[in-house]
């Protein structure tokens, strides 16, 4: 009996990398919203964190400043409340902007730099291309995954770090000329990260993950871009994503190298969402996205508050994998009025209560308006079936979504 269950323990269990990399735009976490996030992330069984904030100056635009001291020890507390709660975490650098592959003197630099964080205590590295200028002409292209490859491979001899993981410039879709270029000539040992057929993919599938598979001759980093909303919160607006994880390949333990998610703005929102990615990622075919997140729901919220914002969520649930939510019209605006004034009341979890407090104005001036009232409608806050990306339908379709 001991045999069998160890043998069910191990198969049941996934031991890839999944969790979270910290790599959305917009204002930057402190440094208590992290450690809470890592601890929540521990607890419900994921294992890995990926720092990479686009905002932090000393990850991208000034990569090639060291950090200050000050800021060295902040990620030596990471590293320890990592290690404390299971959690494995990696830094990870973006130098994509304004390096020189082949030049000498910016290899020293950012071995110098990595090298510092390493000290500090990380044993593994990222090195991120994303969101850079892109070539247009398949020889550039080429020519960019040679000189990335290059680098790369230059930087895993050098420091050796336990794992090193990439995200190239093409970080979706097929796009052939340079993931197989990159897939062939990066050390095998180095993973890739890939964000689906699109930026924010609807759905992955296995055939997805098979084809990308193949062309990076190995098995692709998943960074699933959800819950993160930074495309709203960077053109200032402010759109809660709080449905659960769906529509990803029930089979991702066996097809991907790691599996990291997005998250939104607002940690504390995003533990909603990662409460359903845990789920979503160990029960693998059994994974029900409305149980998970009535889970998350009952798990996060105080027992006075729980039925109120349960009701509040179910107006906030749209996103680019499903966009059903409730609305609010003239028959139910007194429910909603009386939902809204109960949380506010109730919640016991002030940090989110700021969080979603700009949104439950907004609804609470749409009930209004909904029982004939004179109201200003806030066009900067989107909720109760208001859900406009402010990006173009062209490139929703074909780039960001693979959908309108």
């Amino acid at each position: 009996l001991k045999f069998i269950y160890i043998v069910f323990y191990t198969r049941s269990c996934f031991v890839m990398y999944a969790g979270v990399v910290e790599g959305f735009y917009g204002p930057v976490w402190n440094w208590n919203d992290r450690f809470s996030l890592m601890k929540f992330i521990g607890k419900n069984g994921l294992n890995t964190y990926i720092y990479a904030p686009k905002n932090d100056p000393y990850h991208r635009n000034l990569w090639r400043i060291q950090y200050p001291d000050e800021i060295l020890n902040r990620f030596a507390t990471m590293i320890e409340i990592g290690k404390k709660h299971g959690v494995e975490t990696v830094f990870a650098l973006s130098p994509g902007l304004d390096i020189d592959y082949y030049s000498e003197k910016d290899f020293n630099i950012l071995i110098s730099k990595l090298d510092a964080l390493m000290a500090v205590g990380f044993r593994n590295l990222a090195i991120f291309f994303d969101d850079i200028p892109h070539p247009t002409k398949d020889q550039e292209i080429s020519s960019l995954a040679k000189a990335q490859s290059f680098l790369v491979n230059k930087v895993f001899k050098k420091l050796k770090p336990e794992k090193l993981i990439v995200c190239p410039t093409y970080y979706h879709g097929f796009y052939v000329n340079y993931l197989q270029v990159i897939g062939k000539m990066l050390d095998p040992e180095i993973d890739i990260m890939w964000t689906g057929r699109w930026v924010c993919s609807f759905r992955i599938t296995d055939d997805d993950l098979d084809i990308v598979n193949k062309f990076l001759c190995r098995k692709p980093f998943v960074w699933d871009n959800y819950p993160v909303n930074d495309y709203f919160t960077v053109r200032d607006i402010i759109r809660l994503h709080l449905g659960p994880i769906q529509n990803r390949s029930p089979n991702l333990v066996n097809t991907v190298s790691g599996y990291t998610v997005n998250p939104a703005n607002q940690v504390e929102c995003s533990k909603i969402v990662l409460y359903t990615v845990a789920k979503m990622v160990k029960a693998r075919l059994f994974y029900d996205p409305e149980k998970a997140w009535k889970e998350a729901v009952t798990l996060l919220i105080n027992r006075n508050a729980r039925s109120w914002f349960k009701s509040f969520a179910e107006f906030n649930k749209a996103s680019f994998m499903n966009l059903r939510e409730k609305v609010i019209v003239k028959k139910n605006a007194d429910e909603v009025l009386e939902m809204l004034k109960n949380i506010k009341e109730t919640l016991s979890n002030r940090k989110l209560l700021k969080e979603i407090k700009p949104v439950i104005n907004k609804m609470e001036t749409i009930a209004r308006y909904a029982k004939g009232e004179k109201v200003s409608l806030n066009p900067h806050i989107q909720t109760a079936g208001e859900y406009r990306p402010p990006i173009p339908k062209k490139k929703m379709l074909n780039q960001m979504f693979g959908t309108i």
